[in-house]
């Protein structure tokens, strides 16, 4: 095992018996340390300080080889010869070495000791670079393993690393030229030791988003030493004992300020509304489905207004101005309306408080729109059975809902409820035929000319016009400014009476 070498000598001892380093390493100063380190010279060799007669031994244990440590993660790293015949200092050590991407080969006798040397050592397959030797439990026998080693073919020109007890620092005579570290010790201080030694050190493994099961079981192998060095637990008990932590940090963890979280799927977002509104709440109820967020600002059984991220054509505010201006119940100019809706606005307001500023719409009039904005959004919603669910409670609506709904016309919960329950038994009523927002259908002039103009009403002869087998569910539902649901449920009953049908895709020869 080599001695460390120091920044004034210009090689290692190259003498029979005498160890020399693999690299040119420099040497190990107590600042770089701290108090833990010893500083290494070339004074005396490793293979001169095993051999003092006074300190015998045989350094022949009867722990077992494979009970100091689990696996660890990494099996192409440095090998690491680590001699230690105390099995709770060994499984320490070993896993934070692991942990760094060195393969720690352990031994807790001499035999095992020398036949590892042999077999992964320089005359062996070359795994191993360097040695790690524990004298605090037992120097004389430390000594003796050492004497053992350096009789192994190529082991004298490996470099090492004693760890020592502050009491005895100096555990057989040389072992003060040594390089060193004293108990008790972090695992930084120990790889910094090593990797000042000896001039392989471990590949950086990247950073896995998620732990490896071994790796997670090392980790908790040292918390548990650190924390509890009385406590030895075998490899089984830590990895059921990891699998159970990884498997409760799994669970959801509220947000700041959040009271309530579900996963939709098991819980139906209508249960949600209906807790809600029994408690009078008060709050904001966020739905989050794949990329899509809802966020429903709910006010003792009342939803004030309804935000859609990112905001889809059919649920933009524009839309329901639109719908109450042409059906009368608003008295805003369309064209003064999309005026303000294509302008850029340096604020970055939201369209309802740009209308209001500009005085094309009045508050009960953005109330309308905002309820009818507020109901499709929600029940949309309600037909996700995936994705999760929030609710982040607040005594104050937020300014902004506050400004914006300072109108008459309010939507209820239970109103949403009702109407989406309403749309749920349709949609079940339809079944498998309901048309889908991608799908695109084609009108039968003959069927409908049968028929004539009278027999269809405002909206199916809004939808017929667009039925020329180029638009889609969705695009209908752009172009006559309503919902993808209201154009399905329309172009379902066209198809139904034969007067419509899908589009077939041309089949190339």
């Amino acid at each position: 095992m080599a001695e460390a070498t120091n920044h004034s000598s210009s090689s290692a001892s190259t003498a029979a018996g005498v160890a020399r380093p693999v690299g040119s390493a420099p040497a190990i100063s107590k600042r770089e340390l701290g108090a833990n380190t010893h500083p290494r010279t070339p004074a005396t060799t490793l293979a001169t300080a095993g051999t003092d007669p006074s300190t015998g031994g045989s350094g022949k244990s009867g722990a077992a080889h494979d009970d100091t440590a689990p696996p660890g993660p990494s099996d192409s790293g440095p090998g690491v010869l680590y001699f230690d015949p105390n099995p709770t200092t060994a499984r320490l050590a070993t896993a934070g070495l692991r942990l760094a991407g060195y393969q720690v080969m352990h031994a807790s006798t001499q035999t095992q000791a020398t036949e590892l040397c042999r077999a992964h050592g320089p005359g062996g397959d070359g795994t191993i670079v360097a040695l790690l030797l524990d004298t605090a439990t037992a120097p004389a026998v430390s000594a003796a393993v050492l004497r053992a080693l350096i009789e192994v073919p190529g082991a004298a020109d490996l470099p090492g690393v004693l760890l020592v007890s502050r009491a005895n620092p100096n555990p057989f005579p040389g072992s003060e030229n040594l390089p060193s570290l004293k108990r008790p010790f972090a695992t930084p201080a120990l790889l910094k030791v090593l990797r000042d030694t000896i001039e392989v050190a471990p590949k950086p493994r990247p950073s896995p988003s998620r732990q490896t099961v071994e790796e997670s079981v090392l980790r908790l192998e040292l918390a548990l030493q650190h924390h509890f060095p009385d406590l030895e637990a075998d490899t089984d008990t830590l990895r059921r004992l990891s699998t159970t932590l990884n498997n409760l940090a799994e669970l959801p963890t509220l947000a700041s300020g959040v009271t309530l979280q579900a996963e939709l799927g098991p819980t139906r977002l209508e249960s949600l509304l209906e807790l809600l509104a029994a408690d009078g709440a008060r709050g904001v109820l966020s739905v989050e489905h794949g990329s899509t967020r809802v966020r429903l600002h709910l006010d003792r059984g009342r939803i004030r207004m309804a935000e859609m991220l990112p905001e889809e054509e059919e649920f933009k505010l524009l839309r329901f101005v639109t719908e109450l201006t042409e059906a009368g119940l608003a008295e805003a100019d369309l064209d003064a309306v999309s005026r303000v809706a294509a302008s850029p606005d340096p604020n970055h307001r939201p369209l309802g408080l740009r209308l209001l500023a500009d005085g094309v719409i009045g508050p009960d009039e953005l109330a309308l729109a905002l309820v009818a904005q507020a109901r499709e959004v929600a029940c949309h919603a309600m037909m996700w059975t995936q994705g999760r669910a929030s609710f982040a409670p607040n005594d104050d609506l937020h300014p902004l809902v506050a400004e914006l709904t300072r109108g008459k016309a309010e939507l209820r919960i239970a109103e949403a409820l009702l109407v989406g329950l309403r749309r749920a038994d349709e949609r079940a009523q339809m079944g498998p035929q309901i048309p889908g927002v991608d799908d695109v259908f084609v009108r039968v002039d003959e069927e409908v000319a049968r028929l004539g103009r009278h027999a269809f009403s405002r909206d199916e002869l809004g939808v017929l016009e667009q039925l020329s087998g180029r638009n889609s569910i969705k695009e209908i539902a752009r172009k006559t400014r309503s919902g993808t649901f209201a154009v399905a449920k329309i172009v379902y009953r066209l198809a139904r009476g034969g007067l419509c049908r899908r589009r077939t895709p041309p089949v190339h020869a």
